[in-house]
């Protein structure tokens, strides 16, 4: 019947699609089989590598680009190859991560992907102002950027998402998805743009946009979805931009998604 033909769902991973890390539940796993053997189209869209998507095995197939890197890389698994990427300058990353070297030593390590399978990392504690390690890492990478990491303690995150904001919120965006972690990235990217480019510019016949997810650096992928879906455990600033909410992950969330999908789909064919 094809009855999901045209729809993408999207999800994040950890605590949305997987109930532990790297974990799916066998009910999300037989309903995404079931909605891609009716036509549907299923991806990730991850802060991880898209190599991560090899991780579950046989267990779930990808059948659409993935969203990797928190939307700054959108990745074809299949020819392994970038479809398109979301940059920023590597002098604008340096200017930002001087001054975390600076105002805030205390930040336990900072992490930068610097092509869509490597990092490269530092820890300001043990680089001391002025020494100039710094400029000579960021001398080694290439000049467009994808995004990075900042680890820290999690009383220190809130002050140091704000402050960070408020310099460089013109050229990156600063998200958590959990609260030791700052994900920090392109103004221009996010999880939702990719998802949008995928449905705008490429030939991929979605007419309607499934995006599931939990915390910040989710907010896009709800934002920009023709349906956002906010998983019960999501922060309240998720479910706040969310078009629907459904169960928790380890509810089996994704079933739950496609199960409500499948009953809007009945019920207009009956109108």
């Amino acid at each position: 019947m094809n009855k999901f033909k045209g729809y993408l769902i999207c999800t994040d991973c950890d605590g949305t699609l997987t109930y532990e890390p790297g974990k799916v539940s066998e009910e999300n796993a037989k309903a995404i089989r079931y909605f891609q053997e009716e036509g549907g189209m299923f991806t990730l869209a991850t802060g991880r590598f898209p190599g991560h998507a090899h991780e579950f095995g046989d267990q779930i197939q990808i059948n659409a680009p993935m969203v990797a890197l928190n939307g700054t890389v959108l990745y074809d698994l299949k020819n392994e190859k970038i479809l398109h990427e979301w940059t920023a300058d590597r002098e604008d990353y340096f200017e930002l991560f001087d001054y975390i070297h600076h105002q805030y030593p205390d930040v336990w390590e900072c992490w930068i992907n610097y092509t869509y399978k490597d990092s490269v990392s530092f820890k300001p504690g043990e680089n001391q102002p002025g020494d100039g390690s710094l400029r000579a890492l960021f001398d080694t990478l290439p000049k467009g950027l994808y995004k990075a990491l900042a680890f820290q303690k999690a009383e220190i995150t809130p002050k140091l998402q704000e402050d960070l904001k408020e310099k460089f919120g013109d050229k990156f965006r600063f998200d958590t998805s959990w609260p030791e972690g700052l994900e920090i990235q392109p103004v221009h990217s996010g999880k939702g743009v990719a998802v949008q480019y995928m449905k705008e510019q490429m030939d991929c016949d979605i007419h309607t946009t499934v995006g599931v997810g939990d915390y910040e650096n989710d907010l896009t992928l709800l934002e920009c979805a023709d349906i956002g879906y906010a998983v019960e455990n999501a922060l309240d600033s998720v479910k706040a931009v969310a078009n629907r909410k459904t169960v928790s992950n380890k509810e089996h969330a994704i079933a739950k998604v496609i199960e409500e999908l499948e009953r809007d789909i009945q019920q207009k064919s009956e109108v």
